[in-house]
């Protein structure tokens, strides 16, 4: 049975073959259940989206885009109801 062992800092060190078995990997996360009067841990799932972040970047924002949309659609209403004179 492998044993792990707790740090100084309160840390569990996990040996590494037990690391390469279950694929375990620094900054993973883990929730700590009790069962039967047994610690156990239970891998935390990554939030599906986290590592799209910033994947879609393009040359400018979608919002910026959106506005500039949004202000020439108005311009258009704006002159067709004869409020703006064009320049």
């Amino acid at each position: 049975m492998p044993v792990v062992t707790i740090s100084s800092k309160g840390q569990l060190i996990i040996s590494a073959d037990i690391r390469k078995k279950y694929a375990i990997k620094q900054g993973d996360k883990f929730e700590v259940q009790v069962a039967e009067g047994k610690l156990v841990l239970v891998p935390l799932k990554e939030k599906p989206f986290a590592r799209l972040y910033g994947a879609l970047k393009g040359e400018t924002s979608l919002v910026r885009s959106l506005l500039a949309e949004h202000a020439g659609e108005t311009e258009k209403e704006n002159y067709k109801a004869g409020t703006v004179v064009p320049a």
